[in-house]
């Protein structure tokens, strides 16, 4: 069922080669196979995902500039059994990632390019193949009652004070290892918890390299949700955090001294009220007792949220405000392990964001407000739409270019277009970051995106998207340069069964180290999907992408650019 031929040939013994060429290691394809019922009422369910990918270097030994030996294979998968029988059931994901061609013989000597795991992490095999049984967990489901004993994911609220999640399209995949009881009825939801942070160790999507041991902070939290109070639901929280230093299981028992971060917060929901629809949550944050310290130096923050959403004739109005200081102080310690504890809306608008504007989706000391308009023009096919996001950002800390405080300014509009087999979905906006004072000048940004899809032969479709954005910087200390950059794609879709897909990426923007494969600010590349059935999708990548920024659900990462080839088989069972 999964690939474990790999340890069998990892080690086997490095063959010598001449001077400065790469070892050639075999690389063996994992094959999930379906597991078939019992029979006695046990469900099984299987899904794999293999990754190989090629990476192309410009790295060369200086003695032998001709010689790409710094390319290198890389080759991931990831298996996750879910089994199920009455009331109990029981996941597992194993995940495991391979180095291969990644070493050479100098002058007789074997050279490591790089390492796949780091010092604070472990593996009994070889530094060039690395096996984790990520998650594993079980519950009991008794009706009202579910216990979990394990991993699970979490999120309070609207997020402000725990938000565990996975979010695939960040390469995000973090969880809570611990116990977790849950109570529900039809006028109540109460969920306790407590466990250790488990940050994924192997990433599905990016090189993974240095391998990271994981740092079990712990937390602590419980939520009580009350249903059926005329209009309204209410509901109230807190979640306590312990962070650590070292890596591995005991350091947060051992190592516990008192909580970093204390958050307790409530939120309600109010439906039809006046005839709108209301949302509100209110959270206070206390690092008085621990080692965290607050950009200005206060051992608290405190957070708002608040939504309000009228629907008047075709046209739905939704404002949302916020108010957040001191908040993200919470997730400082888990910056350089690429995820987060507490996600709070950001009133964002994910594909428009970039190194800039990121500071102020993950600023400590914010405030603003965003409205939308939703006019159903033609029901279910013609929905334009407008927003206008102002908000007050006082923060000025690393995370920021800007030395002075600013205002920003961010409307746009929109439109989705379904009248039958055609589909569009595009918006254009403009944000301006307004700096306090007349030396600081202003960021500007005019962005766009579409997704244009249409038919051009019997189940055969043509989609046409893209986002690009024009970016003008105010002053900074260290003045960056203005740029231009796009991406796009062209893909030829037979229904499910195939795509042909074209990309093409474009930067001159001096913060983006890729190069690109066309000329050095411009990127192509050819991807081929094959879905031979139902339950099993083929993919075959080859060019290259730019590096950049990439959020969604108010996470961000800065994802690496790529450049070779790349093959995916992912199937269910």
């Amino acid at each position: 069922m999964v690939i474990w031929l790999l340890v069998a040939s990892a080690l086997a013994a490095d063959p010598v080669v001449g001077v400065a060429q790469p070892v050639d290691e075999p690389v063996v394809a994992a094959t999930a196979s379906p597991q078939e019922s019992s029979g006695n009422g046990v469900s099984v369910a299987v899904t794999n995902d293999f990754e190989f990918r090629y990476w192309v270097r410009d790295q060369r030994v200086p003695s032998f500039p001709d010689r790409a030996v710094f390319n290198y294979m890389e080759q991931v998968n990831r298996t996750n059994i879910s089994i199920g029988k009455g009331k109990w059931s029981a996941w597992a994901q194993i995940d495991q990632v391979a180095l291969f061609a990644n070493r050479y013989r100098l002058d007789g000597e074997l050279v490591n390019e790089r390492e796949l795991v780091g010092p604070s992490a472990y593996t009994p095999l070889p530094n060039f193949l690395y096996i984790n049984p990520e998650k594993l967990s079980a519950s009991f489901d008794g009706g009202n009652v579910e216990v979990t004993l394990g991993d699970f994911y979490a999120t309070f609220g609207n997020g402000v004070a725990l938000s565990v999640n996975r979010n695939p399209q960040v390469d995000i995949d973090s969880s809570i290892q611990g116990a977790r009881v849950t109570y529900s009825s039809d006028l109540w939801d109460v969920v306790a918890l407590v466990g250790q942070l488990n940050r994924q160790q192997v990433f599905q999507d990016n090189p993974n390299l240095d391998i990271m041991g994981d740092r079990r902070h712990l937390v602590a939290g419980v939520r009580a949700d009350r249903y059926g109070l005329g209009p309204a639901a209410v509901g109230a929280h807190a979640v306590m955090v312990d962070y650590v230093q070292d890596t591995g299981f005991g350091p947060s028992f051992s190592q516990l001294g008192g909580p970093d971060a204390v958050v307790a917060g409530a939120s309600t929901e109010l439906y039809g009220v006046g005839g709108i629809d209301w949302l509100a949550e209110a959270d206070a944050f206390y690092y008085g007792a621990g080692d965290l310290i607050t950009p200005n130096g206060d051992d608290w923050g405190y957070a708002a949220y608040a939504s309000a959403t009228a629907y008047v004739g075709p046209t739905t109005w939704q404002f949302e405000g916020k108010r957040y200081l001191n908040t993200e102080t919470v997730n400082g310690p888990l910056g350089d392990e690429q995820y987060e504890l507490a996600i709070a809306p950001t009133l964002e608008y994910d594909l428009a964001i970039t190194e800039d504007s990121s500071g102020a989706v993950n600023s400590d000391d914010i405030a603003g407000g965003r409205l939308r308009v939703d006019w159903a023009a033609d029901p279910g096919r013609l929905t334009p739409y407008a927003s206008l996001g102002i908000f007050r950002d006082w923060d000025t800390g690393p995370l920021h270019f800007n030395t002075v405080p600013e205002t920003i300014v961010h409307p746009f509009v929109g439109i989705e277009w379904f009248p039958g087999e055609t589909a569009a979905i595009v918006n254009v906006g403009y944000r301006s970051d307004i700096r306090d004072g007349n030396d600081s000048g202003t960021d500007r940004q005019l962005y766009t995106d579409l997704d244009i899809k249409f038919p051009i032969g019997k189940h055969l479709h043509l989609d046409v998207a893209g986002q690009g954005e024009w970016f003008r910087w105010g002053v900074n200390p260290l003045q960056q340069e203005d740029y231009v950059e796009f991406t796009s794609s062209i893909s030829a879709l037979h229904g499910s069964d195939w795509a042909i897909i074209w990309y093409t990426d474009f930067t001159n923007n001096p913060l983006v180290s890729s190069k690109g494969n066309i000329s050095e600010a411009l990127y192509g590349a050819l991807e081929v999907q094959v879905k031979p059935s139902d339950a099993l999708t083929l993919k075959l990548f080859g060019g290259s992408q730019k590096e950049g920024l990439r959020c969604a659900g108010g996470q961000c990462r800065v994802l690496p650019g790529f450049s070779g080839i790349r093959a995916a088989a992912v199937g269910s069972f």
